[in-house]
């Protein structure tokens, strides 16, 4: 699936656990409470994607934008988050505890 198009795609409660998502659009997609564990996201975009509550943990999501995306109760425990635009994004400090989160944007 890397560089796939989901724009809009409704991936709720999905088990994504190690899914090639290198550089996919993922911008507008409901990803409410869905495993993306140890998921390849670097490059990827999710601007706007609903990720309330998805787990997130040992994702790769260096230089993705996650720009305006919904990041509460999101889990990252050791998520590598270095280069990731979290420009508009709603979420808190508590969300992103665990996170190796080397020169985040935003």
């Amino acid at each position: 699936m890397q560089e796939a198009d989901l724009r809009e795609a409704n991936l709720q409660e999905a088990d994504l656990r190690n899914a090639n998502l290198r550089g996919a659009n993922l911008s507008d997609a409901s990803l409410l409470k869905a495993c993306l564990r140890w998921v390849d996201l670097r490059g990827a975009t999710l601007c706007r994607a609903n990720l309330k509550g998805a787990d997130l943990g040992k994702a790769d999501l260096r230089g993705a934008d996650l720009e305006g995306a919904i990041l509460s109760k999101a889990i990252f425990d050791e998520a590598n988050l270095s280069g990731v635009d979290l420009s508009g994004t709603n979420f808190n400090e508590d969300d992103v505890r665990g996170s190796v989160r080397a020169e985040v944007r935003g």
